[in-house]
């Protein structure tokens, strides 16, 4: 996962949920697990790029027995980078969620708490 300049407004926790997006545009979706979860966002390694300020839609699945979660969000960075053993191409890619509505972010909220 990329360490740079950190430019967050949440706190985030490295968890690993699976993750599901839908590029904007495009039918195929991208399926991964995240790195890490906050309030504003996630860190996903994906086998393709969202580039910045692309837009998706994500359906994020905290397995705590609920739906998942599902919004909209925004490729915030991407740095590339390859897989250590496959030599594969792959990007460690920030997207932040642009409309959660509350009673996700509620939800999301707690899930973090108990996961500290």
């Amino acid at each position: 996962m990329w360490d740079g300049f950190n430019k967050r407004k949440f706190r985030r926790l490295h968890l690993n949920c699976e993750i599901v997006l839908r590029p904007q545009g495009k039918e195929k979706l991208i399926k991964a697990v995240t790195e890490d979860v906050g309030l504003g966002g996630v860190s996903v390694m994906l086998d393709q790029p969202i580039e910045r300020f692309h837009k998706c839609q994500i359906t994020l699945d905290l397995k705590d027995g609920a739906s998942p979660i599902q919004c909209a969000g925004r490729g915030v960075w991407v740095v590339p980078s390859r897989d250590l053993r496959s030599s594969k191409k792959t990007y460690d890619t920030g997207i932040e969620f642009l409309d959660l509505d509350e009673l996700s972010r509620q939800r999301l909220q707690l899930f973090l708490a108990q996961s500290i």
